[in-house]
């Protein structure tokens, strides 16, 4: 295997032994093979065996047996309902028994290679302050908490990223969506693609005319949204998600943007030059 899906496999091997809080001897146990095999792949200066690989895959019911080609991995649902008892081995000094949950860390993850490009030092600082765990990022589908959208967003005001300029940053979607970015050769495709994630609070809905689409607030997340500090921000990087995913795959050229509210805190219009 090539260096570049070895580091992914370490990554995604990691992210997934540290969630479930468990040491490389448990881990390896649970694998069938010695402590010191993991520890080589998690320093990705080895690959796998393919059955070994599988057996990951099965053991810790790993929905895509490719996710090792863009660095994410998401698990069966039922693997996060131990943050309500437990919290977030990931992120510990953050509330997740209260099931406060406004998106999963997908929708973070563009920022989140953003911010390792560009802000590297000071990002790092960021995580180690606040007990954040950066294989959070790996899990795509793992929750995220008002509390630690607000810490995260409040993090990019900091670095002069806000609710204006956040229509300007030039996002990567290649890990968050996956082998999905490859198939998107139209916009159509794109939010079909954003709403199939359970956890969105927002409806994105494709409009007949070229160079805007619509979104719609999911009731139930008006008083999270509101008790955001950083709600503005937080709001106006959603409601451009579809933009920044469009200009990503390349099925627009991307200028522009500007937010419309339709209705009051309910729905809203983005348009574009196409």
């Amino acid at each position: 295997m090539s260096k570049e899906i070895n580091n992914s496999i370490a990554i995604l091997f990691k992210s997934t032994r540290r969630f479930h809080r468990l040491q490389q001897t448990e881990f390896s146990a649970i694998l069938g093979v010695t402590q010191g095999t993991i520890s080589k792949i998690e320093a990705g200066s080895m690959s796998p065996e393919l059955g070994l690989w599988f057996k990951f895959l099965r053991a810790f019911n790993i929905q895509d047996p490719y996710c090792f080609t863009y660095y994410g991995v998401e698990f069966n649902e039922n693997a996060f309902q131990v943050l309500k008892t437990e919290g977030s081995s990931l992120a510990p000094n953050f509330d997740f028994k209260k099931g406060n949950y406004i998106f999963s860390s997908r929708k973070l993850r563009p920022l989140y290679d953003f911010l390792v490009k560009n802000h590297a030092k000071t990002f790092e600082t960021f995580l180690k302050d606040n007990k954040i765990g950066k294989e959070i990022f790996f899990i795509l589908n793992h929750p995220i908490t008002t509390e630690f959208a607000d810490k995260f967003f409040s993090f990019l005001e900091e670095n002069k990223i806000n609710a204006k300029s956040v229509a300007l940053l030039d996002l990567n979607f290649e890990h968050a969506l996956g082998r999905q970015m490859k198939d998107l050769a139209v916009s159509a495709d794109i939010f079909s693609v954003i709403n199939e994630d359970s956890d969105t609070f927002l409806d994105y809905e494709m409009s007949d005319n070229k160079g805007e689409y619509f979104i719609n607030l999911k009731k139930k997340n008006l008083p999270f949204i509101r008790s955001l500090e950083k709600s503005d921000l937080v709001m106006n990087y959603n409601l451009l998600y579809p933009y920044h995913v469009m200009k990503s795959a390349k099925t627009i050229k991307g200028s522009n943007p500007v937010i419309h509210e339709v209705k009051k805190d309910q729905r809203w219009q983005v348009t574009y030059a196409s």
